[in-house]
Parts: structure tokens; sequence; C-alpha cells
């Protein structure tokens, strides 16, 4: 999924915003410095799963003789390809 900065921004405000409303979680230190971390988190998940998306791809056009031989559906064994890259990197989607 594609994000904008702006769009990443707003997200991370929106974190920050839940966490500091939550009475278990007590953000210690400069608000500012936490929103950075969740930004910087909410990019670098968005960073890998494009990667996966592009690893996907990839494989799919390496093999794309066999699916058109086989008829498969490209779009479930896209999804089924992300799936398994994910939970090889143990990433959650």
């Amino acid at each position: 999924m594609r994000l904008s900065n702006r769009k990443i921004e707003h997200l991370g405000k929106r974190v920050l915003k839940m966490m500091q409303e939550d009475p278990r979680i007590h953000p210690a230190g400069n608000t500012d410095l936490v929103l950075r971390a969740v930004e910087d988190a909410l990019a670098d998940n968005l960073r890998t799963e494009e990667e996966i998306d592009q690893e996907v791809e990839k494989l799919l056009e390496q093999n794309v003789n066999e699916i058109r031989a086989m008829e498969m559906d490209v779009g479930a064994l896209r999804s089924k390809m992300k799936r398994e890259l994910a939970r090889k990197r143990r990433f959650v989607l």
C-alpha cells in the first residue's frame, strides 16, 4: 500500500493521540520523538510491504507461462504468494 508522507504524518498523529488517551500507555519524554518513531515505523512497514509486492510480481513474471498453462487464478495466486512471503519474513500484513 502506498501512502504519501502527509498521510503517514496524519496516521502517526492519530496513533500518538490514541497512545496518550490510553491510561495503560505513558509515552515518556518528548512526544515529538515518539511521533517520529511512530511515523518511522509506519514508513518502514509500508516499505517492507512494497518490497514483498515487488517480489511477488517478479515471481509471477518469471512463471507466467506455467501460470497460463495451468489456468491459475492470478489474483488468488498473488494473494497466497504475498501471505507466504510475508510469513517467511515474519511480517504481519
